[in-house]
């Protein structure tokens, strides 16, 4: 399965770049994520809780950064199981300052998918991947929002999601 795609951020890209690289603030915006520990230097490990069809149930898996260029770049290798099935594969992420105050968010990555999760069928799981995503982004938005703002954002899993409704609703109407 490939996943790729671009994020527009409201913030610097040294901003966006702290904010992926803080495990404490990140482990507010991953949808469904239950526990996250640094396990050594650019090395995670956690559990994810997902709610979404087919592919629902507790994941638990590792996640290491290689290739960092601060503050631009880095490739992430992750490897999780779970009693639907296994995930293993690899991405990167490239940060881009654009004019202003604002940061795009470029992700690309493959992932091989194993056991019962793979008969579940390519467009549930893309579908899964884009919502979580989506929630993840929408989170990471208004984080940078609040921080800019002097304040904290809320964060948890119906503001996140109605934050990506609203978001996928206002790009619909920019495209019109």
């Amino acid at each position: 399965m490939k996943l790729e795609g671009e994020q527009v951020l409201p913030g610097s890209r040294d901003r966006v770049w702290a904010l992926f690289n803080d495990p404490e603030r990140l482990s507010k915006l991953i949808p469904g994520l239950e526990k996250l520990d640094i396990l050594g230097p650019n090395e995670f490990g956690g559990t994810i809780n997902i709610g979404i069809a087919a592919v629902k149930g507790v994941y638990s898996g590792k996640l290491k950064l290689e290739d960092i260029r601060a503050p631009e770049h880095y490739k992430m290798v992750v490897d999780g199981k779970g009693k639907q099935g296994f995930m293993r594969g690899s991405g990167t992420l490239d940060l881009i300052a654009k004019d202003g105050n604002e940061t795009i968010v470029k992700y690309a990555g493959d992932i091989q998918l194993g056991g019962p999760l793979v008969q579940v069928g390519q467009r549930v799981i893309d579908s899964a991947a884009k919502m979580l995503m989506g929630q993840f982004f929408a989170a990471a938005g208004a984080e940078l929002k609040a921080e800019a703002a002097g304040t904290v954002a809320r964060q948890g899993i119906a503001i996140n999601f109605f934050r990506w409704i609203v978001n996928l609703i206002r790009g619909l109407f920019r495209r019109s």
